[in-house]
């Protein structure tokens, strides 16, 4: 596919999407020509699972965490929130969840780029088919509700379907006049200050929110800083139009930008023992900003006969530029000097700015990663339910029009240690990457769910076509391809009792190659699960046993990567992974004023590869069969129990996640090449001064633990520690 074709392919794209607006403008205009008395709106603005009764009988797994609990801990950091769920494991880098890194069941964490990720039902990384390992993220002090579906009930959303999906839900519309005010300050001068507020004129919501939150950091650098600034900005409309019909119309706005000093640059174990929060002056020039703007329009129309409509059009836009350490421009990799700093003292000296760069081949590399992104596409889900032969019947069909760009210039500098400091050699250099990839995609899926008495079916299937291609501006020339699937899957769901239900289901998971990549395959899985699930008024369980088939496991080159091109794609074969998740939740009335709760998960995961071979992906390198996958903690868990009433709150909440191996291997991890096992405890305590008026006092990792939890891609970095913080909120109606 040329360029010019593609071409063509945005300006259809934007096209249809312009008609698609002016239709619904039409529409609106002459259907609010039908005026009735209007109820509070009955269409759900966003969640996908539902109600806590529709997650009951769901035909496969999934769990929705809401505000309330959420709200216990009032983190920032979307890292802890996810740990909620079962089958999800994170991993840490930057210790305040800058740079979120999840999977689910066995599916790599590596920039989440394997999950697919929704904001409010809408593909919200910067370029989920051109390249989904990139870094914004919502902002997790945004969240209203958080959902995970797995199994077969995620065969709905794609592009990638290997491990589930994730859907970021943020605050929707109350129909109520409020403004709210919430100050926090704590460790490190971190502090957080947002206004949201909503003002109803007749059958419209209009909704505001704005942050600002930063901190010093906790990493200390000689010559540098290490902190963070972060600001948030939306609007929200609703609007309830009075026609015969129940529809409802959202237009979101946003706009978000970061302005921080992080680096990949870590420390060799010995370091790290003395003093983990110790950053070398190598990484003095780190710095790292970012915005992110978005426009989604969303209509839903139920009309008589059951068919519900519901309708969006979105666009995103993500600009970043990351000037960080990158390396010695000719000398060792650093990688290894790290690793084995004895064998590399010079290089070590210079990183540590006790040596000058006064030894050949010791010059450092600092490049600037500048990358621009967008994403925009039309996508139309269509529900009806009916009676026929005996079955309830619930019919999804949706379809959807993306496409999605990056555009990368990753310009190289040089600089010379000299007394601690980081001096330019004024010598140019020739950019290490240049080049524009973009996908079109067009993705369909069907769902029937049928149901009599205590037996629910589910049967679906997801249709994926996606081109694209890769212009390399440096050697001008353009690669593209092509890639499409039919994945269908199944679940059902069997009532065995009043509070007992068991589920099972098989599907066909799909993570699609990057454009313009002829050499990788995609992507493919064939995936089990099967489980038991209670429920009662106070109580409620699910065990889910899950096993997934890959006959082929794709592995994406980054920049940090050695020895191989930014977005270059590797084949690791068929892998087996398997588990059981665990998720169990009870409230308890002590007395009369006071009520017990509890919430806790825990899974565990077991993997290996299929055969041995040889792979210049630096992740993998030497695999031989039996081998684990890199990443993948065999026990991960959180348990989090509170007591309280009206007045006032308190929650502990303990988070343990097993030590992982770096690379493949089996039996003992090597260290040096795991990440440490880490246990950490989180205190928050509430006191409900008034319904308008509340305080709180939050203490995350208070015993201080650390734990190295990335060695990847420069060496050992630290987890958070313990941080302090305060929290005001008042809110008032009127």
């Amino acid at each position: 596919m040329s360029v010019s074709q593609f071409q063509e392919g945005y300006s259809l794209i934007m096209t249809k999407i312009n008609k698609a607006i002016w239709f619904y403008l039409v529409f609106f205009t002459s259907a609010s020509s039908f005026a009735f008395d209007i109820e509070p709106p009955t269409l759900e603005e966003v969640l996908i699972i539902g109600s806590k009764e529709d997650q009951s009988k769901l035909a496969g797994s999934g769990i929705q965490i809401g505000q309330e609990l959420i709200e216990k801990q009032s983190y920032t950091d979307l890292n802890q929130v996810i740990s909620m769920a079962p089958g999800v494991y994170v991993r840490e880098e930057d210790g305040y969840g800058l740079r979120p890194n999840i999977g689910i069941r066995g599916a790599t964490a590596e920039r989440s780029q394997k999950i697919t990720i929704m904001e409010d039902g809408v593909l919200i990384a910067p370029a989920p088919y051109s390249a989904p390992a990139a870094y914004y993220i919502t902002n997790a002090a945004r969240l209203h509700a958080l959902e995970v579906l797995k199994g077969p009930s995620s065969i709905r959303f794609g592009p990638h379907t290997v491990g589930g999906a994730v859907n970021l839900v943020t605050r929707p519309a109350s129909w109520q006049n409020f403004t709210e005010f919430d100050y926090t300050t704590g460790t490190d001068q971190f502090q957080k200050v947002s206004v949201t507020g909503e003002a109803i004129s007749d059958n419209v919501s209009y909704m505001f929110d704005a942050m600002y939150y930063s901190s010093d950091g906790f990493k200390k650098l000689e010559g540098g800083d290490t902190g963070f600034e972060r600001n948030d900005v939306n609007v929200k409309i609703r609007w309830q139009p009075e026609t015969a019909l129940d529809q409802s119309v959202v237009l979101k706005i946003g706009y978000a930008d970061e302005d921080s000093d992080e680096t990949y640059l870590g420390l060799t174990d010995s370091d790290f023992d003395r003093d983990p929060t110790l950053r070398y002056p190598a990484s003095q020039l780190d710095h790292f900003v970012s915005d992110h703007s978005q426009i989604h329009l969303s209509h839903s129309l139920e009309f008589e006969t059951g068919l519900q409509v519901n309708s969006k059009v979105y666009f995103n836009e993500f600009n970043r530029s990351w000037n960080k350490f990158d390396g010695f421009i000719d000398g060792p990799n650093v990688a290894l000097v790290l690793g084995s700093p004895s064998q590399y003292q010079s290089a070590y000296q210079v990183l540590a700015g006790t040596l000058d760069s006064d030894v050949d081949g010791l010059t450092l590399d600092v490049t600037d990663n500048d990358r621009a992104y967008s994403s925009r596409g039309i996508q139309f889900d269509l529900s009806r339910q009916f009676d026929f032969a005996g079955f309830a019947h619930k019919v999804d069909l949706g379809i959807r029009y993306h496409h999605d760009d990056v555009a990368r210039n990753h310009q190289q500098r040089s600089y010379l240690m000299t007394a601690g400091e980081l001096l330019s050699d004024g010598i140019a250099r020739l950019p290490k990457v240049v080049n524009y990839a973009e996908t079109d995609a067009v993705a369909v899926y069907l769902q029937e769910e049928l149901s009599r008495g205590p037996l629910t079916i589910s049967l679906g299937l997801r249709y994926e076509d996606v081109r694209g291609s890769v212009e390399n501006k440096l050697t001008d020339s353009v690669s593209s391809n092509s890639q499409s699937i039919v994945a269908p899957g199944a679940g059902f769901h069997y009532q065995l009792t009043e509070n007992i239900g068991l589920l099972a289901g098989v599907y066909v998971g799909f993570s699609p190659a990057g454009p313009g990549k002829s050499s990788a395959e995609a992507e493919e899985s064939l995936n089990f699960e099967y489980g038991i699930r209670y429920e009662a008024d106070l109580y409620s369980a699910e065990l889910v046993g899950f096993f997934s088939d890959y006959d082929n496991l794709l592995g994406r080159c980054r920049a940090s990567d050695a020895d191989c091109a930014v977005g270059e794609e590797f084949n690791g074969g068929q892998i087996e992974i398997g588990g059981v998740e665990f998720i169990g939740q009870f409230e308890w009335p002590v007395s009369d004023a006071i009520s017990l709760n509890s919430q806790v998960n825990f899974t565990y995961t077991e993997t290996a590869f299929q055969k041995s071979f040889f792979s210049q992906f630096s992740q993998w390198g030497l695999v031989k069969k039996g081998d684990e996958l890199p990443y993948v903690p065999k026990y991960a868990g959180r348990w989090q129990v509170g007591l309280g009433n009206d007045n006032w709150s308190v929650d502990v909440a303990l988070k343990y996640q097993h030590e992982m191996r770096e690379t493949p291997g089996f039996g003992d991890l090597v260290p040096g090449n795991q990440t440490e096992s880490l246990a950490t405890v989180d205190l928050s305590a509430t006191w409900y001064r008034s319904e308008q008026l509340s305080l709180k006092l939050m203490v995350r990792n208070a015993t201080d633990e650390s734990a190295i939890v990335s060695h990847r891609p420069y060496a050992a970095r630290p987890n958070l520690p313990r941080m302090i913080l305060g929290q005001i909120r008042y809110r008032f109606s009127y």
